[in-house]
């Protein structure tokens, strides 16, 4: 096992185990009980960094970055949260993209600027992106693996191809198949690991050590990547969001969520509720659990967890209040 994984077990084991673990105390800490709390997780994040071990796990490391804690709870919040454990074959079907929100993190992880931190250093080294959806506040970003999403484009390609196979996609029959795979070479440059890119910049882009042929593109293919789901028009300046591919009906089902979770605080004449009793109630609206949802409220501000003698209690905030 590698240095990577090793800490991300361990990681996963500390939010899972640890019911006080991004928690805020409903009184004062005079005993010491949170910083004793959180002297313990690092601790235990330490030891898992100090290999004490196999001494031939660093052989087995081959120079990989070790995964961070921002990284590896959005991989926990996807992979583990994202849907209820009855409902993979309904979200397989809608083919919903494996993504998660910044803003889920900060339910977790305490401190939002080392989360900011690490993030922006993934998405530095290329090996994650942020990105914005239609739907969102203008600081709500997305985040998703690099490898999903080049997959997302080779999926749009194979699409493409079977339209045109098809016939469905006539006026489209001069357009080279490559356009993907140069799309492709351009999210790989770090010049373009933004959420947004100028239009002017994909007209007239530089080529690329690994192509001998411009990685640039006509207007037409500007226009199919859009129609793909690749790129969205931005609505104020001669640019484009890099996009994920139905993100419309995640947004749709996400903020169904959203709302009904919001719905069932504001129903309540204290506007709380215990979470063993929101966790028995089933949500009707959304294809996701509602732990991801409930990260969502908590880690936007329109919800706040606090610990009790008798268990987690979820209140909704004043943002909570005014919006949805």
């Amino acid at each position: 096992m590698n240095s990577s994984q090793k800490r991300s077990r361990a990681y996963y084991t500390t939010v899972i185990e640890k019911s006080d673990y991004g928690i805020r105390p409903l009184d004062p800490d005079v005993y010491g009980n949170k910083k004793r709390a959180t002297r313990r997780i690092k601790e235990q994040l330490e030891q898992a960094n100090d290999n004490d071990g196999d001494p031939d796990d660093d052989d087995d490391f081959n120079g990989q970055a070790v995964v961070s804690d921002s990284i590896a709870t959005a991989q926990y919040l996807i992979k583990n949260l994202m849907l209820p454990s009855n409902g993979m074959t309904k979200v397989t079907n809608l083919k919903l993209p494996p993504v998660c929100f910044i803003h889920q993190i900060y339910s977790i992880l305490r401190d939002n600027t080392a989360v900011d931190r690490e993030i922006q250093y993934a998405i530095k080294l290329g090996s994650w992106r942020k990105f914005h959806i239609l739907g969102t506040l203008d600081d709500e970003y997305a985040l998703m693996d690099t490898k999903d999403y080049l997959q997302m484009v080779t999926d749009a390609k194979q699409e493409f191809l079977q339209d045109i196979s098809s016939g469905i996609n006539k006026e489209d029959n001069d357009i080279d198949t490559d356009l993907f795979d140069r799309f492709k070479r351009l999210l790989l440059n770090e010049q373009y690991f933004d959420t947004s890119v100028a239009r002017q910049t994909l007209l007239s882009s530089s080529p690329t050590s690994s192509s001998s042929k411009k990685d640039c593109f006509t207007d037409k293919e500007l226009t199919l990547l859009c129609k793909y789901g690749l790129l969205l028009p931005h609505m104020k300046k001669d640019s484009y969001w890099f996009a994920i591919r139905r993100q419309g009906i995640f947004m749709s089902s996400y903020i169904k969520g959203r709302k009904e979770l919001l719905r069932i605080l504001k129903k309540r004449s204290t506007k709380d509720i215990m979470e063993k009793l929101l966790k028995a109630k089933k949500l009707r609206q959304t294809v996701f659990s509602y732990e991801f949802i409930l990260h969502d409220l908590i880690g936007s501000g329109r919800a706040e967890r606090y610990k009790t003698s008798m268990g987690d209690l979820i209140k909704l905030t004043r943002k909570g209040e005014l919006g949805q």
